[in-house]
């Protein structure tokens, strides 16, 4: 569903990504794991075209930059830091699905998968951190794309807010969605991803699932539940 091959990416003319190869089957669920700098979020905006790399990327085998409309049309964004400028819940996702010429019916079914149809006209400044967290992934999911990224889906969230947005994420990949998601947090990423990619420097320099590279991203020590020893 996702594949991309030798992206390059060179930033003030600092390489940031230096010919990463990557694959994500239809339904699965991959890990971009890696220390500061190393090159993730990065990685997410190329397969978003927010980014100009060399290489090629295809989603579900389309160029996005022969096909941009149609390839972003397959793809749904939670940035780690959501920002919303409307004031109301139901406002705000309004306001996405005119930007990717959704039906607006959309809006109340997502607010109720998301656990917030009791809030559509609260201010969304009034939210808590999951609130905010749950009402970025409603919006990335105007459109019922087939692909979702997630950058840093529980950072910042306390317990419960995690444990609400990895259900969330369990249910979209009970149904199929393809998902890339940036991580930092061990029990995150054993709880959501099938495989691991382990990004250092701009290069991927391990992949598998989370136990077969367990050592080159915990470490020595068993580490089922602590917080990765490389972080974002």
């Amino acid at each position: 569903m996702i594949r991309a091959s030798k992206v390059i990416v060179a930033l003030g003319g600092r390489p940031i990504l230096g010919g990463v190869d990557l694959h994500v089957a239809p339904g699965e669920s991959v890990a971009l794991v890696g220390p500061n700098g190393a090159g993730k979020t990065t990685l997410l905006r190329c397969v978003l075209g927010l980014v100009q790399y060399e290489g090629s990327i295809e989603l579900g085998g389309i160029d996005p930059c022969r096909d941009p409309v149609q390839a972003r049309s397959l793809v749904g964004y939670m940035p780690q830091v959501s920002a919303f400028a409307e004031e109301s819940a139901r406002g705000a996702l309004a306001f996405v699905a005119a930007l990717r010429g959704a039906p607006t019916t959309e809006i109340e079914r997502l607010l109720l998968r998301v656990g917030l149809a009791e809030h559509g006209a609260r201010d969304v400044r009034s939210f808590s951190t999951g609130m905010r967290q749950r009402l970025s992934l409603a919006a990335a999911l105007i459109g019922s794309p087939r692909i979702l990224l997630l950058d840093e889906p529980t950072a910042s969230l306390d317990l419960r807010g995690q444990a609400e947005v990895v259900a969330l994420v369990h249910r979209l990949q009970a149904e199929g969605t393809t998902i890339l998601m940036s991580s930092h947090r061990a029990d995150e990423v054993r709880a959501l991803a099938h495989r691991v990619v382990l990004l250092d420097d701009g290069h991927v320099v391990a992949s598998g699932t989370v136990d077969a590279v367990e050592s080159a991203v915990w470490g020595e020590q068993s580490a089922a539940m602590r917080p990765l020893r490389v972080v974002s």
